[in-house]
């Protein structure tokens, strides 16, 4: 009966071993199995990131491609003008000139027909 009962309790000694260490490698398998969703969660959202990413950077790099034609040609536009207005400003100086001269000529003529007038009417009243 003794060699019975230990051999009982020893059996479910072993038994409850046997089983303690199936439930270890079950959880084992369910933390492996956690870690692995885990990493591939993160590997998917650091994809995700790193295409947001590259799309982003290829929206900017189109938008700089299409605005650079644009300043470019405001740029050359502003210099044509900067140019052309500095080969306009000495005509208009000399036109300028001109008129001013002969503005200053046609006083002149004015001053000197009234001073002819007056001194035709001074000479009609001498006479």
């Amino acid at each position: 009966a003794e060699w019975e009962a230990a051999a009982r309790a020893a059996t479910e000694r072993a038994a409850a071993e046997w089983a303690a260490e199936e439930g270890a490698a079950v959880e084992w398998a369910a933390a492996e199995r956690a870690a692995a969703e885990r990493a591939a969660a993160a590997w998917a959202t650091a994809e995700w990131a790193a295409a947001a990413w590259a799309a982003a950077e290829r929206a900017a790099a189109e938008r700089a491609a299409a605005e650079w034609p644009a300043a470019e040609r405001a740029a050359a536009e502003r210099a044509a003008a900067e140019r052309a207005a500095a080969e306009r400003a000495p005509v208009v100086w000399a036109a300028a000139e001109r008129a001013a001269a002969e503005q200053a000529a046609a006083e002149r003529a004015a001053a000197e027909w009234a001073a002819a007038e007056r001194a035709a009417a001074e000479r009609a009243a001498a006479e």
